[in-house]
């Protein structure tokens, strides 16, 4: 089975009219596909991800002129064919030589496990049906297989002494830029992320091997106690798409028919086994991948850190350091700060540029996943360009929110006579104040200047929604505890603190002073 063989309709896709077209990756730009669909949520995931590669390493546009001309025209499946066909002797999915996302060493004396082993959450409580006992797993087809191997290798987690991490560590977050429109084709979903040949250093524009970018057709670079490190400067910058740190060979003797395990579908060879060894490829070094935020040493002595699938679960806390990036410690995503980029991508979506920010991965313990999370952010543009008087803006409205969380997840257990906070508690406080944050947001971003003064309004608004839905919430929370187990004078102690805190913390006092300054009085509402 070769990926990218025309005749090849491995992939599912989904059409404008919500029907299903097996297809080849040569259909992704027909004008009627508008999504991929996948048996798993990693795997769509990961299957974006590989699009988006694809196109990245067979056709990346020049310049942002030659990005915009695609956008507007994007190619058809004759023109993507002849766009791949030198990426397709790589992409053979079994066989003697290279194969896809596998050593090129056969591997023949290297220990022999199930394909169930290729799944990340194999083993976890995250995901007990795929826990079976030997024996009673049939197998997985060609398409899901190759699906799984993909997803390990650019999710590696930690898996035990020397079989090493993904590129960017175990469950990383990736963040893919996607129009607002639900019914933007599947095209102007991957494009969106496919970035300029003008955007990178000089070494994405130096020519290379095929197998500087697609590990698997070179020996693997082992990284025993005589082997090597892998950094960016060993290999060419697209081998961050394709990275490959786990040495596996799916064993092509051991197949069998059945029903495949993920999909469901019946099957003339389901694979069943594969080998496996220690010490691949180990990334180290300052690897930078275009779809994931990083933590930044301020210092920039350490390498930096990419964010973590957990993320994904914070709802708005997290909304800043995903879009704009917080000061100089977080760099959001190179497919983000190219949409962000004045005259770019943004102006191709509408006057505004609204789009969505799809946020994915594991949240991972270990070799063990905890949860699979996947968000979707709204990305906005401010029309002032002034990114940085919007970042700041934005900042001080996350500030009154995140001190509103703690005080109220401290005051509820204190009312409750509870020794330690109760998650679920601030977790309620992010859900139930995310419409007015972004509505926050959003008047934001339509101002056309940034100064103090023309933020009031918005400020105004968001500090008497977050005073009243804060303490809206600690009601709720002490009347649904047992009566038995409140004490009043303790829940009105409690109460009277909240309050006095929403009114004096730091946050909220600075932020009610600026109303004051530029209001000429208190607003009422904001007063009371």
């Amino acid at each position: 089975m070769n990926l990218l063989d025309p005749d090849n309709h491995w992939l599912l896709l989904r059409r404008l009219d919500g029907s299903a077209l097996p297809a080849s990756v040569h259909a992704l730009s027909q004008p009627d596909v508008v999504d991929v669909l996948a048996p798993r949520a990693d795997f769509r995931g990961a299957l974006y991800q590989l699009l988006i590669g694809l196109l990245q390493t067979a056709h990346a546009p020049a310049d942002m002129d030659d990005w915009h001309r695609l956008w507007r025209q994007p190619p058809d499946a004759a023109t993507l064919q002849a766009w791949l066909a030198p990426l397709q002797p790589a992409f053979e999915l079994d066989g003697n030589g290279a194969a896809f996302m596998q050593d090129l060493d056969p591997l023949t004396e290297a220990k022999d496990n199930s394909t169930a082993d290729l799944l990340i959450d194999r083993g976890s409580d995250s995901n007990l049906f795929f826990n079976k006992q030997p024996g009673s797993w049939q197998g997985l087809c060609p398409a899901c297989v190759a699906q799984a191997l993909f997803t390990l290798q650019i999710n590696a987690p930690s898996g035990g002494v020397g079989h090493r991490t993904s590129l960017r560590g175990g469950g990383p977050l990736s963040t893919l830029v996607l129009p607002a429109n639900a019914e933007a084709t599947l095209w102007q979903k991957l494009w969106l992320n496919v970035l300029p040949q003008e955007t990178g250093d000089e070494a994405w524009r130096q020519p290379a091997p095929l197998a500087a970018s697609l590990p698997w057709l070179t020996a693997t670079r082992v990284s025993d106690k005589n082997g090597v490190e892998t950094r960016p400067d060993d290999v060419h910058p697209l081998q961050a798409y394709w990275s490959m740190p786990r040495r596996l060979r799916l064993d092509e003797t051991q197949t069998q028919a059945g029903q495949c395990e993920i999909c469901g579908q019946p099957h003339e060879q389901l694979y069943t086994r594969y080998r496996t060894r220690n010490y691949g490829t180990n990334y180290t070094g300052n690897w930078l991948h275009p779809l994931t935020p990083y933590a930044i040493d301020p210092k920039h002595v350490k390498p930096a850190l990419p964010a973590k699938g957990g993320r994904a679960a914070g709802s708005y806390q997290h909304w800043l350091s995903l879009t704009f990036g917080e000061d100089d410690s977080m760099k959001v995503a190179a497919v983000v700060s190219d949409f962000n980029r004045r005259d770019g991508k943004a102006d191709c979506l509408c006057e505004r540029g609204e789009a969505r920010l799809w946020c994915f991965g594991f949240e991972m313990d270990n070799m063990k996943a905890r949860a699979w999370h996947d968000s979707t952010l709204p990305l906005y543009q401010p029309v002032s360009h002034d990114e940085r008087r919007f970042a700041q803006a934005v900042r001080q409205v996350l500030g009154v929110a995140e001190q509103s969380a703690s005080l109220l997840g401290e005051q509820v257990k204190l009312a409750c006579g509870s020794s330690k906070k109760e998650p679920a508690v601030e977790q309620s406080f992010w859900q139930h104040t995310e419409t007015s944050f972004y509505a926050a947001v959003q008047q934001l971003a339509s101002l056309p200047q940034l100064e103090d003064e023309h933020c009031v309004p918005a400020f105004t608004q968001w500090l008497k929604a977050v005073r009243s839905q804060t303490l809206n919430l600690f009601d709720r929370w002490i009347l649904n505890a047992p009566v038995e187990e409140m004490n009043m004078k303790r829940v009105i102690k409690a109460r009277d603190e909240l309050r006095r805190g929403l009114w004096r913390a730091k946050p909220h006092k600075q932020m009610e002073q600026m109303i004051k300054q530029f209001s000429g009085e208190a607003h009422e509402a904001v007063s009371q």
